[in-house]
C-alpha cells in the first residue's frame, strides 16, 4: 500500500431550482451529495358548492384556484463509522486483517432529502479516487447487512415503520442489491471483507463500498453515486528470540552445567499485534537434562507464563505457555541443564539449543503434540533455527538487523588434558663441548578431545636449569620438537625459536606451528616432544679444572607447561636430571714378600700396607668409565701415569714388570716406561669397562 495520503472525494451539489436541475461540487464531510430538486405537478384545488331555493336547485358555484407547486429534493451521504484517525468520513484506513479471517467495516447511509429514496449498495475490490493506493490484495465483494434507523440514530417511529411499505427494517443485501429509505432515517451498513489464508504481516488489502441513489439517477446521473473507500493491514505478531547459554563448559569437573536463558519479545513494527495464547518450546539437545525434571527448575520473568515439561524422542522439552504478550512485551525464561559427559567426546563437540515460538491466527494453541502440524496446531512458527520458520511476517523482518532477529544458544564443550611428562636421565662429561651435550626429550602429551598448540588452545613451555650446578646448565636458543600425529602417523620434526630470542619460554600455537606439518595443531592424542640439550664445563675445552664440572655431580632442568586459551588445564612439570660422568681413577697395592710377581687380588687394599727391604709391592692402577651403560659413552685416549718420584726414595721399579689390561669390549693401552714415569697409554674404555695399569716396586735395603 502506498502512503496514506488523501484527496477528498469532489461530490456533486444541486442546486434545486422549479421545473430544472443544474448541478455543482465542492468537498464535503461527510461523503454526501449536495442536493438535487425536480419539479412536481401542481396541485390546483377548486372549491364547489350546490344548494336550493325553495325546493327550486340553483346552479353549482365553484370558488377560486389555489395552487401549490411541489419541489421534491433528494439528498444523501455515506460515512465510515470507524475512528481511524483519518481526515474524513469517507475512508477507514489500517484496519486489523488477519490471514484466513475477515474485518468487518461499517458505515452510515442516510437519506438528508424529503423524497423516499432507493440505493444500490455495492462492495468492491478496487482503489477509489479518495486514495492513492497500490494494494497487496483486494478484498473484494460481500454482501452487506443493515438496520434502518432515524437519522440521528434513535429507533424509527410507529409512523416511520408503517410507511416502510415492504421494506424490512433489518437485513442483508446481496452485493448489487437495494436499500429504501424514507427522508430522515439511514441504514447502518456493516460487511465483512475476507484476507485469503496466504497473506503475511504488513500486506495491504483495498476495497470500496458504494450506494447510488435512483433519483439522483433520473436527474443527476454523475452524481448519483457516493465511494466510501475500505483498507486493511495484516497485523501479526513479529517474534524477537534471543537465547544465551554459557558458552564454554569444562567437561573434565565432576558436573557440568549450562544455565540458559531465554527472551521473547513481541517486537514494535508498523503491522505489529498482540500475541494470545502462545506456547514457547525449548526441546533440549541431547544429553542435557534439567537437575529435578521438573516444572519447578524453569523460572518465567517479565509476565505470567506456566512451564511443563515433557520427553520428545528422548530429549528433554519444556514448554512455557504465555496468555498474553503485548506489543514490545518480553517473557524472559532462565533454567540450568546438567550435561552428560559421554555424550560429548568428540573434538570441538558443541550443543546448539533452538526455541520455537508457536502461535495461532485465532484461539489458543493449547497443549503442543510432539510434533505440531502447520494449520491444525499452529499457524506462526517462529525459531532460531530459520530453516523452519513460518512467521508470515515480511522476510527482512527475521534477517540481520531485522525486528524479529532471533540467535540460538551455543555451547562449546572443551575435554582438554595436556600434560608434559616422561622425565629423563641423561649422563654427560665434565666438560661437553658442543658435540657432546647431553639431549633430554620432554613429552607433551595431548589425552584431551580438543586441539591444543593453537591459536584458541596456545601452550608455552619453560626450560629452567635448577640451579645446583653452575658448571652444568640447558643450553638456550632454538630447541627441537617432534610430533607424533595420533593413530600412528609419521612423526614431524621442526625448529622452534624461543618466544625472546635467547631465552627459554617457547609458544605453542597456530603461527609458531607451521600449518602445513600441523594442521590441527597437537590434535588429540597426539605428542610433541621437547629435545633440548644440557651443556657442562665451558662447552669448549675448559682451560682449567675449575671449568669442568666434577665427575659424580648432578644438575636439574625444570620444564614446566603452561596451558592457555578456554578452560585451561592445570600447569604442569616434570624434573630432567643431568649426571655427570667421566673417568674415575683408583689405586690400589699389595705386599709381594718374596717378589714372585704373584699375588691375589683380593690382597690390594688402599690402605697401608707394612714391608721390609728386598721385599717386593704390587701397584694396581684401575681407570674405571663411571658413565652408565645405558646412557653411557665411551672414553677414548685414556693414558694411566704413575711418576717414578712417588716411589723412588724408597724402592726401585721391577724391570719389565709394567702391564696393562681392559675389561671386556674396552680397549688395553700400551705399558712403557719413561726416566720419569710408568705409563700405560691409548686406551679405549666402554661405559663402566676398566683399564688397568700394573708394575711392581722392591723396596731398597738401606745397607
Amino acid at each position: 500500500m502506498k502512503s496514506n495520503t488523501f484527496n477528498y472525494s469532489l461530490l456533486a451539489v444541486g442546486i434545486a431550482a422549479v421545473m430544472g436541475i443544474s448541478g455543482g461540487a465542492n468537498a464535503a464531510t461527510p461523503n454526501t451529495t449536495g442536493g438535487v430538486s425536480a419539479g412536481a405537478a401542481a396541485i390546483n384545488n377548486v372549491a364547489t358548492a350546490n344548494y336550493s331555493v325553495a325546493g327550486i336547485a340553483q346552479p353549482n358555484v365553484s370558488s377560486n384556484i389555489v395552487t401549490v407547486n411541489v419541489s421534491e429534493t433528494a439528498n444523501f451521504s455515506l460515512t465510515s463509522t470507524i475512528d481511524d484517525g483519518s481526515i474524513g468520513d469517507d475512508i477507514a484506513i489500517n484496519q486489523t486483517a488477519t490471514p484466513g479471517g475477515t474485518t468487518t467495516f461499517t458505515h452510515n447511509l442516510t437519506n438528508t432529502g424529503n423524497v423516499t429514496d432507493t440505493y444500490t449498495i455495492n462492495t468492491t475490490g478496487n482503489d477509489s479516487a479518495l486514495v492513492t493506493a497500490t494494494p497487496d490484495y483486494a478484498l473484494g465483494t460481500a454482501s452487506v447487512k443493515f438496520t434502518i434507523v432515524q437519522a440521528d440514530g434513535t429507533p424509527l417511529t410507529t409512523a416511520q415503520i408503517n410507511a416502510l411499505n415492504g421494506q424490512a427494517q433489518t437485513g442483508t443485501v446481496a452485493n448489487g442489491g437495494t436499500i429504501k429509505l424514507q427522508p430522515g432515517t439511514r441504514a447502518n451498513l456493516s460487511y465483512e471483507a475476507a484476507t485469503p489464508d496466504a497473506r503475511n504481516g504488513n500486506d495491504k488489502g483495498v476495497g470500496t463500498l458504494t450506494a447510488t441513489s435512483t433519483f439522483f439517477t433520473a436527474n443527476l446521473p454523475a452524481n448519483a453515486t457516493l465511494v466510501n473507500e475500505n483498507q486493511t493491514i495484516v497485523r501479526l505478531p513479529t517474534f524477537k528470540i534471543v537465547k544465551t547459554a554459557t558458552s564454554t563448559v569444562d567437561l573434565t569437573v565432576a558436573n557440568p552445567q549450562i544455565n540458559y536463558s531465554i527472551v521473547v519479545t513481541n517486537a514494535t513494527t508498523d503491522y505489529s499485534a498482540a500475541a494470545t495464547d502462545i506456547v514457547i518450546r525449548d526441546v533440549l539437545p541431547t544429553g542435557l537434562s534439567l537437575p529435578n525434571g521438573a516444572a519447578s527448575d524453569v523460572t518465567v520473568t517479565g509476565g505470567a507464563g506456566t512451564a511443563t515439561i515433557s520427553t520428545i524422542n528422548g530429549r528433554r522439552a519444556i514448554d512455557v505457555a504465555v496468555a498474553n504478550l503485548a506489543v514490545g512485551a518480553s517473557r524472559t525464561i532462565t533454567f540450568t541443564v546438567n550435561v552428560d559427559k559421554t555424550q560429548y567426546t568428540t573434538a570441538n563437540s558443541s550443543a546448539t539449543n533452538n526455541v520455537e515460538v508457536y502461535d495461532k491466527f485465532v484461539g489458543p494453541i493449547g497443549v503442543l503434540p510432539a510434533v505440531p502440524v502447520l494449520g491444525t496446531d499452529y499457524n506462526i512458527l517462529d525459531s532460531t533455527n530459520n530453516n523452519i520458520d513460518v512467521t508470515r511476517v515480511p522476510a527482512a523482518a527475521d534477517l540481520a538487523n531485522g525486528a524479529g532477529i532471533d540467535t540460538a544458544g551455543v555451547t562449546n564443550f572443551t575435554r582438554r588434558a595436556v600434560v608434559v611428562s616422561n622425565p629423563t636421565t641423561r649422563e654427560i662429561a665434565p666438560a661437553s663441548g658442543t658435540a657432546n651435550q647431553a639431549i633430554h626429550s620432554t613429552l607433551i602429551t595431548n589425552s584431551g578431545q580438543d586441539a591444543e598448540g593453537t591459536n584458541t588452545n596456545p601452550l608455552t613451555f619453560t626450560i629452567a636449569d635448577g640451579g645446583n650446578n653452575a658448571a652444568v646448565r640447558p643450553v638456550t636458543g632454538p630447541v627441537s620438537v617432534t610430533y607424533t600425529p595420533p593413530g600412528g602417523g609419521a612423526p614431524v620434526t621442526i625448529t622452534l625459536q624461543p618466544t625472546v630470542a635467547g631465552g627459554n619460554t617457547y609458544t605453542l600455537n597456530s603461527s609458531t606451528l607451521p600449518t602445513a606439518q600441523f594442521p590441527n595443531g597437537i590434535a588429540p592424542g597426539g605428542t610433541l616432544a621437547i629435545n633440548y640439550n644440557v651443556s657442562s664445563g665451558n662447552v669448549t675445552t675448559p682451560t682449567t679444572v675449575a671449568d669442568a664440572a666434577a665427575v659424580g655431580s648432578t644438575e636439574t632442568t625444570i620444564v614446566t607447561l603452561t596451558p592457555a586459551g578456554t578452560n585451561p588445564p592445570a600447569v604442569t612439570s616434570v624434573t630432567d636430571t643431568t649426571n655427570v660422568r667421566g673417568l674415575s681413577l683408583v689405586k690400589a697395592q699389595s705386599l709381594d714378600a718374596t717378589c714372585s710377581g704373584t699375588v691375589a687380588s683380593s690382597t690390594f687394599v688402599q690402605t697401608a700396607i707394612d714391608a721390609t727391604p728386598d721385599q717386593c709391592v704390587i701397584y694396581r692402577i684401575q681407570a674405571t668409565n663411571t658413565s652408565s651403560a645405558a646412557l653411557g659413552f665411551n672414553l677414548t685416549g685414556v693414558t694411566i701415569s704413575d711418576l717414578l718420584s712417588n716411589f723412588s726414595a724408597g724402592a726401585d721399579l721391577v724391570a719389565n714388570s709394567p702391564a696393562t689390561s681392559a675389561t671386556t669390549s674396552s680397549t688395553a693401552g700400551t705399558a712403557s716406561t719413561t726416566s720419569t714415569a710408568v705409563l700405560g697409554t691409548n686406551y679405549t674404555i666402554v661405559p663402566q669397562g676398566v683399564g688397568t695399569l700394573t708394575f711392581k716396586i722392591k723396596i731398597k735395603n738401606a745397607r
